[in-house]
């Protein structure tokens, strides 16, 4: 992370990135809402300036691209928690890492028998062997046999539980540690699991690379947890001010709590 320190978003004055990179759930908009006239503006703003607005999430292509159309980010999108880069126009992805996910969900059915699993491929099509709904997360989905689970690469693997509410999955994530895992719990618990060293912050450095932008001079705008990386990689990591508080390590400064509002407020500190 960069040298610079921050107190409040005042100090953001001074600093310009060639680069913005922004969650979407909880920090761009609240779940499934809309993109709120505020952060629109700000996004423009910035814009003019020169500034490039990325869409860095975990939500899957299909659900990304609109989000990223009503908020004015045309540019691209780091999508599945870095597994999958995407070009806005014309839509087109550009880079996938996928991994062979037969091993992994032979070992995790073992273990949670009677969990829902999806594998999400390349192209950014779900298969599950049990339906789920998860409407940020993707809206293609295929219920398939388990056995066609494992027959093509993958780009994510998603674990769905009834039976860990009380614990959650993180007791797998041990068990699973040649790969990405993030996991939590709401109205099932969930794990996702993705390809080995891949984040967020891997594939926005990648984009980096590709742009010839110096990671120096980016801000990344995050929440929860696999936004951790993203937040220490770039030049600025800026934490919704509703996020745990475990995850202030990880960022320079807080904006305030509301999703869009907060992001605003970070996007219109720049430049004073």
């Amino acid at each position: 992370m960069t040298e610079l320190r921050l107190s409040d978003l005042t100090d953001l004055h001074g600093f310009r990135p060639q680069l913005i990179a922004l969650d979407i759930d909880d920090t761009l908009i609240e779940h499934d809402g809309p993109v709120h006239e505020s952060v629109v503006d700000a996004i423009a703003r910035v814009r003019d300036m020169g500034i490039m607005v990325v869409a860095s999430t975990g939500r899957s292509r299909s659900t990304t691209t609109p989000v990223c159309r009503a908020a004015g980010m045309t540019d691209w999108a780091v999508c599945s928690n870095g597994a999958l880069l995407v070009r806005l126009q014309p839509e087109e992805i550009v880079e996938s890492i996928a991994f062979d996910p037969s091993d992994l969900l032979t070992r995790v059915r073992e273990i949670v028998p009677n969990a829902s699993f999806g594998v999400e491929s390349v192209t950014g099509l779900f298969r599950t062997n049990r339906a789920f709904t998860h409407a940020a997360l993707t809206e293609e989905v295929r219920e398939v046999p388990f056995k066609m689970l494992m027959e093509e690469p993958a780009i994510r693997l998603v674990i769905r539980s009834d039976d860990h509410l009380d614990e959650g999955l993180g007791f797998l994530a041990e068990q699973l540690g040649l790969h990405s895992v993030v996991f939590g719990t709401g109205d099932v618990a969930w794990m996702d699991i993705g390809p080995k060293g891949v984040s967020k912050a891997t594939m926005l450095a990648r984009l980096c690379e590709r742009l010839d932008i110096d990671p120096a001079r980016t801000m990344a705008i995050g929440d929860s947890m696999n936004d951790r990386e993203m937040l220490r990689w770039a030049g600025v990591g800026v934490l919704m001010g509703h996020a745990s508080p475990s995850m202030r390590p990880y960022a320079d400064v807080v904006t305030t709590p509301t999703p869009g509002l907060g992001v605003a407020a970070a996007l219109n500190a720049i430049g004073g």
